[in-house]
């Protein structure tokens, strides 16, 4: 099965994004939208389900840490306090609407999630944190295949002419 990508070429002022059209696009087609600039993947707009199925696969192997036990409620004023705001790339803002798509800018500033009537229904990345979870989910489900599935892949792999026969 090829992985069907939309890429559309990003634009900016006068011009604004059309996220209104692309997200639809997105929850329509259950495909990615590729943004570029000149050539070059800018950002990823991913259906959500699928961004939940990569962050699942992506950290697989990485535990849950124990959560840290709380103390009785203290009101302490020497607790330090993060600002956050200091770390955003795009402002955090009111939530914009796009027609029926609500636009969430996350407190990183980098990741902004559409949503619908109150549902989460698509995910914007930056094109190199898409293709970083992409690397690690395959990676990762590719050693949670059971025995039977190893071993077609494994005589899989052994029936693919190598790099240089064609």
């Amino acid at each position: 099965m090829d992985d069907v990508k939309i890429v559309v070429e990003r634009r900016y002022a006068p011009d604004p994004i059309d996220y209104e059209r692309l997200v639809s696009l997105v929850e329509s087609t259950g495909e990615r939208v590729v943004l570029t600039d000149a050539d070059v993947p800018v950002s990823v707009l991913f259906p959500a389900g699928v961004v939940a199925e990569l962050e699942h696969w992506a950290r697989a192997d990485h535990p849950t840490p124990a959560p840290i036990q709380q103390g009785p409620e203290e009101d302490d004023a020497s607790e330090t306090s993060w600002d956050v705001g200091r770390l955003r790339i795009e402002p955090l803002a009111r939530p914009q609407e796009h027609g029926p798509y609500t636009r969430y800018v996350r407190a990183d500033g980098r990741r902004v999630s559409f949503a619908r009537g109150g549902t989460v229904v698509a995910v914007q990345l930056t094109a190199d944190e898409a293709a970083w979870l992409e690397g690690r989910a395959t990676r990762a489900r590719q050693g949670f295949m059971d025995p039977k599935q190893a071993a077609a892949f494994e005589e899989f792999l052994a029936r693919q002419p190598s790099a240089g026969e064609q």
